[in-house]
């Protein structure tokens, strides 16, 4: 689904001068992908999507903080491992030539210290295909520092991997909009629930046997014991 590409070579003085960012480092990884996936929703709905922070947030692998600063500004912080170079990212990324709902361009960079920088930009693209959206994409990007240093073959897999894994995460999150995500809310607050009476209708049990040993299964007890079961079986259905 995505072509990568990859080039490692050692910086000179002279060509450290163009990125700054790079300078005592001594490496510059430059990379270019591209990619499509097709999603199950209107081509506004998915343009919508790719200006929601939560969903964005959700979406990138390693993503732990992601903020709208303004219409076209995100800033961020991102955890990653590429083969043992551990680091996390701090950068943020802004958009530009933008075109709704058809394409626009994101730009952006970000620190990880002695791991080294990234810097990037991709061309977005969403073409309507009937009830579906193609959301195709082509990215150039420049590592420095230790990730830079990292096999040609491991660090272009390794992006490739979270490129796609963004591109299925993100078509989940906008197929299934807000109602997909209150099922799921709902969904666990009932499974809560259901653990949380099997526990009391567990001790309910043992009472009913102490209570038959006394001979007050007429009383109130045995009422409110009735309630506690007639409540499990109510929630049981809701989960169906």
């Amino acid at each position: 689904m995505a072509d990568t590409g990859s080039l490692l070579s050692p910086l000179s003085p002279k060509a450290n001068e163009p990125l700054p960012f790079a300078r005592g480092y001594g490496y510059v990884r430059r990379m270019e992908m591209k990619g499509e996936v097709k999603i199950d929703a209107p081509r506004t709905k998915v343009w919508a999507a790719l200006g929601d922070a939560e969903i964005l947030k959700e979406s990138i692998p390693g993503c732990v903080a992601l903020e709208k600063v303004s219409g076209t500004e995100f800033k961020g912080t991102v955890e990653t491992k590429v083969g043992m170079v551990r680091a996390t990212f701090s950068g943020n990324a802004t958009l530009s030539k933008l075109n709704p709902p058809l394409s626009f361009t994101v730009t952006g960079e970000g620190k990880g210290g002695a791991a080294g920088s990234i810097s990037a930009s991709a061309d977005i693209q969403l073409h309507e295909d009937g009830n579906r959206t193609v959301l195709r994409y082509a990215a150039k990007g420049e590592v420095t520092g230790k990730l830079a240093q990292v096999g040609a073959r491991l660090l272009d897999t390794t992006a490739k991997q979270m490129a796609d894994s963004f591109l299925v995460r993100f078509s989940e999150r906008v197929t299934e909009g807000p109602l997909g995500r209150a099922e799921d809310a709902i969904e666990q607050v009932v499974d809560e629930a259901v653990h949380a009476v099997g526990e009391v209708a567990h001790e309910a049990e043992e009472e009913v046997e102490g209570a038959a040993v006394r001979g007050v299964l007429g009383g109130p007890m045995m009422w409110g014991l009735l309630v506690i079961v007639a409540g499990v079986v109510v929630l049981w259905f809701m989960r169906g």
